[in-house]
């Protein structure tokens, strides 16, 4: 994988200048207001390179990266990300030379002063989701007193004619001239504008929408368009909920759109929808954790009681999954399907019978593995339930106990048959004598698993298990 960082190396060179000199309130906006923004490391490159520049407006010579990384303490990854935080907010310009790829032009700019920030949507926002309602009034409010009210308050200023002489005729000279040495007034950084230029959001799709609401265009100003863009950019609104919220932030009698009203709106929806997810998020984690507690505490249950390993997770697997999605994951690793009369056997089996599932799983498992019988036949499992049901099999430690001595009798009873069967060549006498019900020996459509057999099943059990885990997920 590549990283950006990857691309910057201890040895490239930056020469550095700031566009205007910083003042002490530009110092202060930093710290309150860009520094919960931009974070410790992107701060302290930013006072690095303000010390470093000449205060002239002159380039610096050229300096290799290492000073900063020496004196910053950080890497390269590091580096790169402050760098690009500053960017991002417009607090820092970097040009790369066109022929030689290890020289780099920084320029620090300055940072929007109070007004500009907090008339900015989309950097009101942006702060107001990073450090949260109060402490944004807080910032808010070190740097805008209360206005006094107007009423108040004459308005008794002189205007310049009151109080300069104002020559005309020297006026009209100096419109003559010319003016020389002008400086060039740079535009200031404005996130909006460049949200606007680079925006995927439909208008058109938008206003459409707000017409089949009787909202005139004409209600979407300048400012309104701005701060939509800024919501849509932050919260990641869609045009169609953007309309609903529009909807509700506009005045039915004047048709004008209420921006505050707009941003409370989305604010408040944003943070109930984050509160119930948090909920959720919380509920599930503590039912994971609750859950794995309990198969833990039931998988030494089992061992102790003298169960393998591969027979613990058959007996959990049996207790997770209902009876219907055991048999379909079954028949799916067996390559088959299910039937809608297997369907029927197992909406009986759960219904009438007093078996619980995790019983009703291990029955399907017996008939279709232990079996290995291609379809859940209804005779052969109604006689299995009936049998466990009539011997108190209630959980389904007990059905693999009882499989696993079915299978250990069934072997006795075939060992006893070639027996009798050499001794009846022999004398032609011979006694049956039947330990085991029909349906335990009964001939189905397959012989009864031999070991290679049982292996593979606990493999396919394994996989339907761990499918299953991945479907929770």
């Amino acid at each position: 994988m590549s990283y950006p960082w990857q691309q910057v190396k201890p040895k490239d060179f930056f020469i550095l200048r700031q566009s205007s000199p910083l003042s002490d309130q530009d110092v202060r906006i930093l710290t309150t207001i860009y520094q919960p923004l931009i974070g410790n490391a992107a701060f302290s490159l930013y006072m690095k390179l303000k010390e470093s520049v000449n205060n002239r407006g002159d380039w610096t010579e050229a300096r290799p990266l290492s000073e900063l990384l020496i004196v910053l303490d950080i890497g390269i990854p590091e580096l790169y990300q402050a760098r690009i935080r500053l960017e991002g907010l417009g607090l820092l310009n970097v040009y790369k030379n066109k022929n030689v790829s290890d020289r780099f032009l920084f320029e620090i700019k300055p940072p929007l002063t109070p007004v500009q920030f907090f008339n900015d949507h989309l950097m009101r926002l942006i702060l107001f989701e990073k450090v949260g309602e109060r402490l944004f009034n807080e910032i808010k409010n070190q740097f805008f007193n209360e206005q006094p009210s107007n009423e108040e308050y004459e308005d008794i200023t002189k205007s310049f004619l009151d109080v300069y002489y104002f020559n005309i005729q020297q006026h009209n000279q100096l419109s003559n001239g010319t003016f020389e040495n002008q400086q060039t007034v740079l535009p200031q950084f404005s996130p909006v504008q460049n949200l606007v230029e680079q925006t995927d959001f439909d208008w058109s799709f938008f206003i459409e929408g707000l017409n089949q609401h009787f909202i005139n265009k004409k209600s979407i100003t300048k400012e309104v368009r701005e701060l939509i863009l800024s919501i849509h950019e932050i919260y990641g609104i869609n045009e169609l909920d953007m309309q609903k919220y529009v909807l509700e932030a506009t005045d039915i009698e004047t048709a004008a759109v209420d921006s505050k009203k707009l941003s409370q709106i989305v604010q408040r929806d944003f943070h109930q929808k984050q509160a119930k997810q948090v909920k959720l998020t919380d509920k599930v984690d503590h039912s994971i954790e609750e859950k794995e507690v309990m198969q833990n505490g039931r998988r030494t249950q089992l061992k102790q009681k003298g169960f393998n390993a591969q027979e613990v997770e058959i007996i959990l697997h049996a207790q997770e999954v209902k009876p219907i999605e055991y048999l379909k994951s079954i028949k799916s690793q067996k390559g088959g399907f299910v039937s809608s009369n297997e369907t029927w056997v197992i909406k009986e089996l759960v219904e009438q019978s007093s078996l619980s599932t995790s019983v009703i799983n291990i029955l399907i498992n017996y008939v279709l593995i232990g079996k290995n019988a291609p379809v859940l036949e209804k005779s052969l499992a109604l006689k299995v339930a009936n049998d466990w049901a009539q011997n108190n099999v209630e959980s389904p430690e007990d059905a693999l106990q009882k499989v696993k001595q079915l299978y250990a009798e069934s072997k006795s009873a075939r060992q006893s048959r070639q027996k009798s069967g050499s001794s009846r060549s022999g004398n032609q006498k011979y006694i049956r004598k039947e330990t085991l019900p029909d349906w335990a020996t009964e001939e189905n459509t397959g012989e009864e698993i031999d070991a290679q057999k049982q292996e593979e099943f606990r493999r396919r059990l394994e996989k339907i298990r761990n499918r299953s885990k991945g479907g929770d997920n």
